[in-house]
C-alpha cells in the first residue's frame, strides 16, 4: 500500500512539474501572440491601400505599358515559398503546412524556399529540392529579413530562374482556427482585382510602366510581410491553444490522481487502525 501511494505521489509530482512548463509556454505565446497580431493589424491598413494603388496602376496602363512582373518567362520551375516554425509543440500547424505542399506542389518542377525549420528538414528529409532558406525570418523577424527575400524572389524570377513565385502559409482566420493557404506572388495576377477606381482617379506621373517597376517590389515586400506575420500569429495561437488544453488536461489528472491519493491513504488508515484494534482484542 505504502508502495502504491509513494507511486502516486510521485506521478502527481511529475504532472505538477510538467503543468509548470506547459503554463510558463502558454503565457509566452500568449505574449507574442498579441506582438504578432497587432503588428499583422497595423500592416493591413497600408497593406490594403498599396493594394489600391497597384490595382489602379494596372487598370489605367496601355497594353504596351506591361510590366515584366506580369509576363511569364521561358523557365519550366515554380518556386514555392514555404512558411513553417521553427519549434514545434503547435498541435498540427506544422502538418497542415506539410500536407498542404505535398498536395498542391507538383516534386518534379518545382523548387522550394524554406522559412522555418521544421519544413526546411521534413522537405530535405523527403528529397524535395531546396533553393535557399531564410531560417533567421523566424526568430528575427524584421522587414529588412522580409525585403531581402522579397529582393531575391524578384532577381530569380526577373532572371527567369523560375516561371513563377507562390508563398504558401497559414491564413489567420480567429483564435482557434487556422488554414493553409497559398497565393501567387508572380507573375502578377492583374484580373483578380475587382476593386472599381474612383469616379476621379488619381494622375500619374511618369509613365505607368515606370511606376508599375518602381511600386511592385515594395507591394510584393509589403504583401510578403503580411502573410508571414499572418503565419506567425497562426503559430502562437495554434501553440497557446496546445499549452492551455495540456494545463487544462494536467490539471485534471492532478485532480483524478489526488482523488486516487487521498481514498488510498484513508484506506490504509483505516487498515492500520483495524490492525491495532484487532491486535489490542486477541490480548
Amino acid at each position: 500500500m505504502a508502495q502504491n501511494l509513494n507511486k502516486t505521489k510521485r506521478r502527481i509530482s511529475s504532472i505538477n512539474s510538467t503543468k509548470k512548463i506547459t503554463n510558463a509556454m502558454e503565457l509566452v505565446s500568449t505574449v507574442k501572440l498579441k506582438k504578432f497580431r497587432r503588428i499583422m493589424e497595423e500592416n493591413k491598413a497600408s497593406s490594403d491601400e498599396l493594394f489600391s494603388l497597384v490595382n489602379a496602376l494596372f487598370e489605367k496602363r496601355k497594353e504596351d505599358d506591361i510590366s515584366f512582373f506580369e509576363r511569364s518567362n521561358d523557365s519550366n520551375v515554380d518556386l514555392v515559398i514555404v512558411v513553417s516554425s521553427n519549434l514545434g509543440l503547435c498541435a498540427s500547424y506544422n502538418n497542415d503546412i506539410i500536407k498542404f505542399v505535398e498536395n498542391n506542389v507538383n516534386k518534379e518542377s518545382s523548387v522550394l524556399l524554406t522559412i522555418g525549420t521544421k519544413a526546411d528538414e521534413y522537405f530535405k528529409r523527403n528529397n524535395y529540392e531546396i533553393d535557399k532558406n531564410f531560417l533567421s525570418l523566424c526568430d528575427k523577424f524584421s522587414y529588412d529579413e522580409v525585403s531581402s527575400l522579397s529582393k531575391y524572389i524578384i532577381s530569380s524570377f526577373r532572371n527567369a530562374h523560375y516561371r513563377s513565385v507562390r508563398l504558401i502559409y497559414t491564413c489567420y482566420v480567429n483564435s482557434i482556427r487556422f488554414e493553409a493557404s497559398e497565393i501567387r506572388l508572380l507573375p502578377l495576377d492583374v484580373t483578380s482585382s475587382n476593386k472599381k477606381i474612383e469616379e476621379y482617379p488619381p494622375i500619374f506621373d511618369p509613365s505607368y510602366k515606370t511606376l508599375i517597376d518602381e511600386v511592385v517590389p515594395f507591394y510584393i515586400t509589403s504583401l510578403l510581410y503580411q502573410k508571414i506575420v499572418e503565419s506567425f500569429v497562426s503559430e502562437h495561437a495554434s501553440r497557446r491553444n496546445a499549452m492551455e488544453n495540456a494545463t487544462d488536461n494536467a490539471n485534471e489528472l492532478i485532480d483524478e490522481l489526488t482523488l486516487e491519493y487521498n481514498k488510498a491513504r484513508q484506506t490504509s488508515i483505516t487498515q492500520e487502525i483495524t490492525e491495532v484494534v484487532s491486535a489490542s482484542l486477541n490480548k
